[in-house]
């Protein structure tokens, strides 16, 4: 069944066309993110690995090696389950340095371009005969549709109409770090269609071709030979090296590589793809027994890497044959896009631009991918060449295995970037080239030109093909281990393998204090990138690290370094990126910051719990203990370098100071804000090693601070621990109870003064009474009438005070009596008068004069007295203080209402706490309130305070006092709990 070239044509076109559909939707988010960003469909993409080898190769290699096929899906399988220990390393890496292939890792970890050009080249060479066989077996798909094609012709074609779509998927943007979410996508629905044409397909020929599972069983039985056959090329030895050679190819091969790292985001697709990819891949193999079953059984005998197509022309069946070219364009077209524009990144990043300056007055983001569009022509290009040359003559199973063995020579590298710390660039290009030589002279050269017996068509797990394998990979690992041991490691390989061995940042092992500014970053990038470039990845790298560019400190240009080179990586690769800033990284002169910063180690540890075991998991621990220790220390704490860098910040002391760990790691003493740059300095310059209650203004607060200070080493140079101790809550206290035995003894002092006071009052009354009986005129009589009332008024205000200072006495010690309220409020207003600011106040006393109360009158009268003395306190001159009364039942209710500026509703709740005040230092001891508190509470009675009083105004405070009324019952049970002590 044969199909016009227009129909072909436009078929071609037409899925591209879909892919490229898919692509601008998700960049246009048409699908939505939480689709296109899930890890899941990331994890589909991942089935580009499931290139025309698999959907075309897989068949003949079952015919020629039996179930040797199988090694292609166990290879993948076993490395997408050792996911958590391989793949997710690898990913943290490339993640954490932007770096976007494998040459840009193995040049990141040997700190050597000459390491990234090597690689790039060796892999674009084991790449060709991968790539040849995609054009090729769309090529041979076209011409068994149609004979009239001619095979160089549709090759170039296709390879026209892939190196555009390529170049739409891939030059977007000029970073590969920049994540292609259409790419991913397309992909991942490339994948989901290969998945279900080979299922349908599968299914379709077990029904119609076999009978069913049962008919497909007993015709087995009835044809043993086909099941012998089908065995009796399994060659157990050739199992470890193809298995192994698969393995080795899903991490190197490049399109691989770009899906699993560069375009990720995130691990949790690596995750499911430690399950998801070997279940995706049972199913494609599953496939392949039952179509090849089908094809023995329609004794088709056509080459059987096409069986699929024979298949569905025998059967006459149009809808299949046209899946089947839809499912070979998708495998064919998903690799070669996505290996040309990683390729392409490549040649750019490890041939191109070392080799090349910059054009002056371009525009160096379009320059690039200009450049970069050339290169992805340049890839299919010379994929076409090597197919039309070598590939159109031999079968897709010998070169797609000869790739395969060749990525196999890039497995040491990749174990030793990830596990073995020394190994150097010398080891590596060896091992590499020796391991690459030896694969081109025994397998590859046989292979394209058909000579020996090494590779043949029928026979390729031939011992000596394995033998090749083994010696060319034997050959490369001795070269490598045993280079590496004889000649040196270079100190900043050395701290790459080490970035790359705990995947994390580089090591603080010899943290300086770099000396440049962004200025010379800028200077340093124009060359290279032109000026508004440069100062465009500046701005970049400083908003990714949320820095102020007007206030960057030395570590933060530190940072800001390490981010330019991860930054410019992913744009003109790691070496070439670390050559543009490697003056920064060295000091101009004088005494470079030696000492280690321990805020970046502490930051680097933390990194390092999940990968740590045995004993260093238990120092690890015990080092957090200890500084867990230190921080939640209740004493202020901050260790010093001898140049006074602040190395470690407590939480005390950042409390204390208001200054976070964060804020004064990269400052000195000298540098925080007022008191701590003086007095800090001051002190550690002392030879005192303690400092004492010394007073100090922070803010608009008063503290008084001890410091204390000592060397952590017997060196003289070595760092300063200093211990910061506040003392102000302590000094207040004593102050407080200062003051209330100063008001004591003032109590006690003015109730002598008025028991003094008592006896010439008594003596100028008794002469002012005298006055009556010695004369009789009217003006004497009347001023000593007067004379009488002043003394008694004088005797009042005495007998009042001796009463309020006799309130010393305990709780305990209360006499019950029945009181009038009324004439208890009036005295204490009395009192209170008696201070100059009370008598600027207006009491207006509201009160039945029938209003009594059971309870000792001194610690009554002491309540009204410090409410009164607070609203006094609170209110403004002239204002009114309305003091009133009512009776509910057997409770009366006497309300005291300021016009003061209120209570804060913050502080409400520790009124009542001793030593809590509101006032300023020495005018109050916040012993008021609780006093008045435990008053009221022996005297069954409750105080409540409403604050604002007057909720228009937001201002007044009222003070609500209950207590019980006379009842003869209550007073009586109260004068006896109080004999008895109770």
């Amino acid at each position: 069944m044969n199909f016009s070239v227009t129909e072909l044509f436009l078929i071609v076109t037409a899925y591209l066309l879909f892919l490229f559909g898919i692509a601008y939707a998700t960049e246009r988010e048409v699908i939505p993110r939480r689709i296109s960003q899930h890890p899941i469909t990331h994890m589909l993409s991942l089935g580009t690995y499931a290139s025309v080898w698999t959907f075309y190769g897989a068949f003949g290699m079952l015919e020629h090696s039996g179930l040797l096929f199988l090694s292609s899906y166990l290879g993948a399988t076993a490395a997408f389950i050792m996911a958590p220990s391989l793949l997710i390393p690898i990913f943290n890496i490339t993640n954490r340095y932007k770096l976007s292939s494998l040459a840009d890792l193995f040049a990141f970890r040997f700190r050597s371009g000459l390491v990234g050009t090597i690689t790039t080249l060796l892999l674009l060479l084991a790449t060709l005969p991968l790539l040849s066989i995609q054009i090729q077996a769309v090529t041979d798909t076209l011409h068994i549709l149609n004979g009239d094609f001619a095979s160089p012709q549709i090759a170039a074609a296709f390879c026209i109409l892939i190196a555009m779509f390529a170049i739409l998927f891939g030059t977007r943007h000029p970073s590969m770090r920049a994540r292609n979410r259409g790419l991913v996508m397309a992909m991942a629905i490339s994948s989901v269609i290969k998945l279900l044409v080979l299922l349908s397909i599968a299914a379709y020929v077990l029904f119609a071709v076999l009978g069913g599972p049962e008919d497909a069983l007993s015709w087995l039985k009835q044809n043993p030979q086909i099941l012998e056959q089908l065995t009796a090329n399994d060659n157990d030895d050739s199992w470890h090296t193809l298995l192994l050679a698969f393995f080795t190819a899903t991490l190197v091969m490049p399109h691989m590589f770009h899906l699993a790292f560069t375009e990720n985001r995130s691990t949790d697709s690596l995750y499911k793809a430690s399950w998801g990819m070997p279940l995706y891949l049972l199913l494609l193999a599953g496939c392949v027994p039952i179509i090849v079953l089908a094809g023995y059984k329609l004794e088709i005998n056509q080459e059987s890497s096409f069986l699929l197509l024979y298949l569905s022309q025998i059967l006459h069946s149009e809808w299949l044959i046209i899946i089947v070219f839809i499912g070979g364009l998708t495998a064919a077209s998903g690799i070669i896009i996505v290996a040309s524009i990683s390729l392409a990144s490549m040649l750019q990043n490890h041939l191109i631009l070392p080799l090349i300056k910059t054009p002056e007055n371009v525009k160096f983001y379009a320059w690039l991918l200009w450049l970069r569009r050339i290169l992805i022509s340049l890839v299919v290009l010379c994929s076409y060449l090597f197919y039309t040359v070598f590939g159109a003559s031999q079968q897709i199973h010998l070169l797609g295995l000869s790739a395969f063995v060749a990525f196999l020579q890039f497995l040491p590298g990749i174990i030793a970037t990830l596990f073995w710390l020394g190994a150097n660039r010398i080891g590596f290009i060896v091992g590499l080239i020796l391991g690459m030589s030896s694969w081109i002279i025994t397998t590859f050269y046989p292979v394209l030109l058909q000579q020996g017996a090494l590779l043949t068509d029928t026979n390729i797990e031939n011992l000596n093909w394995q033998s090749s394998a083994i010696i060319s990979l034997l050959l490369n690992i001795s070269a490598f281990i045993i280079v590496s041991r004889l000649t040196p490691t270079y100190q900043e390989e050395t701290r790459a393998g080490e970035a790359c061995l705990l995947n994390t940042m580089n090591s603080p092992s010899d943290i300086q204090r770099l000396s440049f500014e962004t200025t010379d970053i800028i200077r340093l990038l124009t060359p290279k990138l032109g000026e508004t470039a440069a100062r465009r990845e500046l701005l970049h790298a400083t908003h990714q690290l949320e820095l102020d560019k007007d206030q960057i400190g030395p570590l933060d240009l530190l940072r800001l370094r390490n981010a330019l080179e991860q930054n410019l990586s992913a744009l003109v690769g790691p070496i070439e990126a670390a050559t543009l800033l490697e003056p920064l990284a060295k000091q101009p002169g004088g005494k470079p910051f030696q000492t280690r910063d321990i805020y970046l180690l502490e930051t680097h540890l933390e990194t390092y719990q999940a990968k740590l075991s045995g004993l260093a998991a238990e120092l690890d621990e015990l080092r957090r203990y200890h500084k867990r220790t230190l921080e939640k220390l209740p004493i202020g704490a901050c260790t010093i370098t001898p140049t006074q860098h602040i190395l470690f910040w407590n939480n005390e002391i950042a409390d204390l100071t208001q200054l976070s760990a964060a804020d004064v790691t990269d400052l000195s003493l000298s540098e925080l804000p007022e008191p701590w740059c003086t007095l800090l300095p001051e002190f550690v310059r002392q030879s005192d090693n303690h400092l004492t209650d010394t007073q100090v203004i922070i803010g608009t607060d008063t503290y008084w601070l001890t410091l204390h200070k000592n060397l952590l080493s017997e060196n003289a140079d070595s760092s300063i621990v200093i211990l910061v101790e506040d003392e102000t809550e302590h000094h207040q206290l004593t102050d407080n109870l200062m003051h209330s035995e100063r008001l004591a003894s003032i109590g006690r002092f003015a109730a002598g003064v008025a028991h003094e006071i008592g006896n010439p009052i008594t003596g100028i009354a008794c002469l002012a009474q005298n006055l009556s009986l010695e004369t009789d005129q009217p003006e004497v009589l009347q001023a000593g009438d007067q004379i009488m009332e002043q003394t008694r008024r004088i005797n009042r205000i005495v007998q009042s005070l001796v009463r309020f200072a006799h309130t010393g006495q305990t709780i305990s010690d209360i006499q019950f009596e029945t009181i009038n309220l009324n004439q208890c409020v009036e005295e204490a207003i009395h009192l209170v008068s008696l201070d100059i600011h009370a008598r600027q106040q207006q009491f207006i006393c509201k009160l039945d004069n029938g209003l009594m109360v059971d309870g000792d009158p001194q610690l009554l009268l002491q309540v009204l007295v410090n409410i009164l003395n607070n609203a006094c306190d609170a209110s403004p001159e002239e204002g009114e203080i309305m003091i009133t009364a009512s009776q509910e039942e057997q409770r009366i209710f006497l309300t005291i209402t300021d016009e003061g500026s209120g209570i804060d509703q913050s502080i409400q709740d520790k009124l009542f706490e001793p030593f809590f005040t509101t006032k300023e230092p020495g005018k109050g001891t916040g012993l008021g309130l609780p006093l008045v508190y435990n008053i009221l509470t022996e005297h069954y009675g409750s105080i409540k305070i409403i604050s604002p009083a007057n909720n228009k105004q937001k201002k007044g405070t009222q003070v609500i006092i209950t207590l019980p009324g006379s009842r003869p019952e209550l007073k009586d049970e109260l004068s006896e709990r109080s004999s008895t002590g109770d």
